[in-house]
């Protein structure tokens, strides 16, 4: 997105082979890019290109590294350090920066996202985490609900959804649109309640969360 030598930011995405995954982080990047007025580079760890090896002969000089993930997984814990060892293999310094997961910013998000849609952030919502192993993806979104989400907000994992009375708005608790979105939206279709449509990387709230990282 940018000419060398210019440093700046590279988020660094998971990649998904549904093109609007990446659709998604270019318009965080071209968003970013006008508030911080850095050079705003992607790179994503599967799925599509660039790689961080590809974004690399690009960057120069300070580079603030932020990982566009909302839930601890491998990826955060592996993936991303290596991500960032690899974009600093042409010279320049590379700032690794937390995941946007957990920051009191996402819950902001959400309620951003259901108030354009139409619905009381107040009334409640069931937010449907991705799936990992170890179950740490939901632990950590039902950690931050505890801690600054109102009572009437719950996380669930997508096997858990017909335990969850449709009686609320349900939504992904994605970045962006893409096979969870999807299929949380086709069990909202079918059970009569109202599903929250979109990502949370499209919210000013996230993009707030973003900026926050690039500069912290």
């Amino acid at each position: 997105m940018s000419d060398r030598g210019a440093g700046g930011v590279v988020l660094v995405a998971h990649g998904s082979p549904d093109p609007r995954h990446g659709q998604t982080m270019v318009r965080t990047a071209g968003r970013l890019a006008e508030r911080c007025g850095s050079d705003v580079h992607v790179a994503y760890l599967e799925h599509e290109p660039p790689s961080a090896t590809e974004v690399a002969p690009a960057l120069d000089g300070p580079v603030a590294v932020v990982p566009m993930l909302i839930t601890p997984a491998y990826h955060a814990r592996v993936d991303i350090p290596e991500a960032a060892e690899q974009l600093g293999s042409h010279g320049a310094t590379v700032r690794l920066q937390p995941p946007l997961g957990g920051h009191p910013g996402l819950v902001e998000a959400v309620a951003e996202r259901l108030e354009v849609a139409g619905h009381d952030p107040g009334d409640g919502v069931v937010l449907v985490a991705g799936g990992n192993s170890d179950g740490s993806a939901l632990q950590a979104l039902r950690d931050l609900l505890a801690a600054h989400a109102p009572d009437s907000w719950r996380g669930c994992a997508l096997t858990e959804l017909d335990e969850q009375p449709p009686d609320r708005p349900v939504m992904a608790f994605t970045l962006a649109e893409g096979v969870l979105h999807d299929r949380v939206g086709e069990w909202a279709a079918g059970h009569g309640a109202p599903f929250v449509r979109g990502g949370l990387a499209d919210t000013e709230a996230a993009l707030a969360v973003v900026l926050e990282r690039v500069s912290g």
